[in-house]
């Protein structure tokens, strides 16, 4: 009796050992971890980014495993109620006027609205100006795009209001600069050509610019567009990224984040899969794309269905636990030296002994 339960414990071990092994390097479960969007948001909060807190927050909101939980659901009103007071609103309207920066939207509109009507432009020159006369540093990229702004202004007045996107384009960027959020390549970009301007009074050339940034603009909102601005190295990626968010809206940012960029740099390969599907790899973070563009989305979806089946199993899907932890924490060379012995034990040595003699 005691060698049967001998024997099945060997057997046990090594089915066991196999099994793991297969499953890590097939479906690699043990990767693919929901993200839980509380601990990155609270930090938000606390670093009084309550926009964008809300933003990542609000992404999850939409899945089943965020939208009823009593922690997620507590930490979203309380923002939403925070960004809703009328004392809070009034400070970023405020911002805005004054420095022509805010990270909330009211105070956004109330900065570009500044510079569209010429204020901002005299407002950021005379400021640079003083720095200059009192030998202290000038910002260059403020002293371009204000530059540029009063030609644009120049060519709305005369053409009656056909430079307008130029304008709404030079604010935005005024908003990103001041924001810390234009990327460098943009801010040598638009120095050189302001020299340029300059001379010329025409705005021609840097119109792409413009007409990219105005379709996102329309597309996401200001806030998102900011952001996405930032995350760009070159005009290609601006272009790239403009034209992903006609398909993803104002989820673009942070699918981009939350992809690891995958979403541009692996655009083609993502635009021939459903766009539900690219969202549930997005709940698992980076691990969650790398799957599904490598295993494709008929294997991502039937291994995400599995391990929804597989967390069933056991109490609390406990067995399920214990299953991934094993996945995680053995290593390849562990699993095949528990396979080697379990089955060199198995072997009956004394029989083949005897049939040997």
């Amino acid at each position: 009796m005691l060698k049967f339960f001998y024997r099945l414990g060997l057997f046990t071990i090594l089915l066991l050992s196999t099994t793991i092994l297969y499953q890590k390097h097939t479906y690699a479960y043990h990767t693919l971890t929901r993200t839980n969007p509380l601990s990155h948001t609270q930090a938000l909060v606390d670093e009084e980014k309550y926009m964008d807190a809300y933003t990542y927050l609000d992404y999850f909101m939409q899945f089943d495993y965020m939208k009823h939980n009593p922690k997620a659901e507590a930490l979203f009103n309380s923002i939403q109620t925070k960004r809703q007071s009328l004392s809070y609103q009034s400070e970023k309207v405020a911002q805005g006027i004054s420095t022509g920066t805010s990270d909330e939207l009211s105070g956004q509109i109330a900065a570009i609205g500044s510079d569209f009507f010429l204020i901002g432009d005299i407002r950021d020159l005379a400021l640079e100006g003083t720095h200059y006369f009192k030998h202290e540093k000038v910002d260059p990229v403020l002293v371009s795009l204000s530059t540029i702004g009063l030609v644009a202004s120049a060519s709305t007045l005369f053409t009656l209001g056909s430079s307008a996107v130029a304008k709404s384009g030079i604010s935005v960027l005024k908003l990103a600069h001041k924001s810390k959020r234009i990327p460098v390549w943009l801010s040598k970009y638009l120095v050189r050509e302001s020299k340029v301007i300059r001379q010329t009074k025409d705005i021609s050339s840097i119109n792409p610019l413009f007409k990219t940034l105005d379709t996102m603009h329309k597309e996401v909102g200001l806030q998102e567009t900011l952001k996405l601005l930032s995350r760009t190295q070159n005009f290609k990626e601006l272009k790239g990224l403009s034209k992903l968010t006609k398909r993803f809206g104002k989820e673009t940012d942070t699918l981009l984040k939350l992809s690891d960029k995958k979403l541009l740099t692996h655009e083609n390969r993502l635009n021939k899969m459903d766009k539900k599907t690219i969202m549930l790899a997005s709940t698992y973070g980076s691990n969650g794309f790398v799957h599904l563009i490598k295993g494709g989305e008929k294997n991502f979806i039937k291994t995400t269905k599995r391990m929804k089946a597989y967390a069933k199993v056991g109490y609390k899907g406990g067995i399920w636990k214990v299953f991934l932890w094993l996945m995680k924490h053995l290593s390849d060379t562990t699993l095949m030296l528990l396979m080697g012995v379990s089955a060199l034990l198995l072997v009956p040595f004394k029989r083949v002994l005897k049939k040997a003699t």
